[in-house]
């Protein structure tokens, strides 16, 4: 059979015990006995009913948040851990919010509203919207008016981003009126247009902060399509309105830290800019300017180039002009001899062509029928056909053509 040491036992039971739901963050209600409170700051202390007790303990850091000063005989609610300290085996709560019992209701109406909206989503990170913006230009701001909380929101964009243009629509912050006032007020803001809208409050009891916790100031919110920033209570403090904002600030003031710039960093930035700005423009404006002397060198030896080139070209153009000047002068002689000659040559053909005109012109005169008939001849035509033998004659008229005119004949039989 395994055996166990104490410590071994204790450590396993302590391990259950911190992993176990049922027994972590919960409301734990009872009387206070045995209260010590340690120079260190923190509260040792007993918390029972008639039946029954279990020793608690409120470390420094948790007991700063405390609104009461504890005293034995005091009936709380307690908000804590349930575990076993080891050293002594003592099964303990690790007390991490206290309260007076007279909140016990509120409290139990808090968790149940908080677990249903859970539920639902309307806490889940993807659906919180995200700031579009570094540098605001408009902002809504829903505070109590000329409270606190208004005035440190005021010195915090002052001081921060004062170039931000800020729109302050007061509220009430506190009783039962306080969530239909904030209601109408975010519904309104909400179609002005803004940046960011911040809802703030400053600090108080859980009975003062209630009126963050509404159901349907929950769902307005969730419902908003403005990025909205809440920033109520102080640090300790979270109301139901936290969990469906946007972004959760832990002050009015830090409500403003976490959505603006510090204009003080951001002139530096811009000097650092500006510096970066000037060295590069200095850097550029020198390459530039050793660019533009190389190029300029460059031209210059180009000009002297063209130059030389151009003398080139005019001495080109006057060697063509002298040769093509000789060899117009040279063709103009070759064209006045081609003339010449021509000219001989066609004065030569001209001759010949006259005596061969006259030749063939005496011949023609020679075969000319009139003037054969001139000479005593005739013709005997039949038809306007010359007939050359008796035999070619179809019938028996004809015609004679003499030299002065023609005659009708006909046959005798």
């Amino acid at each position: 059979m395994q055996q166990l040491s104490v410590s071994s036992l204790l450590r396993y039971l302590k391990n259950r015990l911190d992993t176990d739901d049922h027994l972590q963050k919960i409301y734990v209600s009872g009387e206070i006995s045995n209260y010590h409170k340690h120079f260190s700051g923190h509260l040792y202390f007993t918390l029972k009913d008639p039946y029954a007790s279990i020793n608690c303990v409120m470390f420094k850091s948790a007991a700063a948040t405390l609104r009461f000063e504890p005293k034995t005989g005091d009936k709380v609610i307690v908000y804590a851990n349930t575990s076993i300290f080891e050293a002594s085996g003592q099964l303990q709560l690790y007390v991490q919010r206290m309260n007076l019992d007279g909140l016990g209701d509120l409290y139990a109406q808090y968790e149940a509203l908080k677990n249903k909206l859970a539920e639902e989503g309307l806490f889940d990170q993807s659906h919180k919207k995200i700031l579009e913006k570094t540098y605001l230009e408009r902002v809504g701001v829903l505070v109590g008016d000329r409270s606190a909380a208004m005035s440190d929101i005021k010195t915090a964009f002052r001081r921060r981003w004062p170039l931000c243009k800020v729109e302050y629509h007061p509220v009430l912050v506190q009783g039962a009126d306080a969530p239909k006032d904030i209601i109408n007020k975010l519904k309104q803001a909400d179609e002005l247009g803004y940046d960011a809208i911040i809802l703030a409050r400053g600090g108080g009891s859980f009975e003062d902060l209630f009126c963050f916790n509404d159901e349907m100031l929950i769902r307005t919110i969730y419902d908003m399509k403005t990025f909205l920033v809440s920033g109520i209570g102080h640090e300790q403090d979270f109301t139901l309105t936290d969990f469906v904002a946007d972004l959760r600030a832990a002050t009015p003031t830090a409500s403003v830290e976490l959505i603006t710039p510090d204009i003080e960093k951001v002139k530096q930035l811009l000097e650092d800019i500006q510096t970066d700005l000037q060295e590069d423009i200095l850097s550029i404006l020198e390459k530039k300017k050793m660019a533009f002397d190389f190029y300029t060198q460059r031209l210059f030896r180009y000009m002297d180039s063209l130059t030389s080139i151009k003398d080139r070209i005019d001495s080109y153009i006057l060697q063509i002009r002298n040769s093509i000047l000789h060899k117009c002068d040279k063709d103009l002689h070759l064209i006045d001899h081609l003339e010449t000659r021509m000219a001989l040559k066609l004065d030569l053909k001209l001759n010949e062509a006259r005596l061969s005109y006259k030749r063939f012109t005496t011949l023609l005169e020679a075969y000319n029928a009139q003037n054969v008939l001139k000479r005593g001849y005739s013709l005997v035509l039949q038809d306007d056909r010359v007939i050359k033998s008796k035999k070619e004659l179809k019938h028996k008229e004809f015609d004679i053509r003499f030299a002065d005119g023609i005659v009708k004949a006909k046959e005798r039989d």
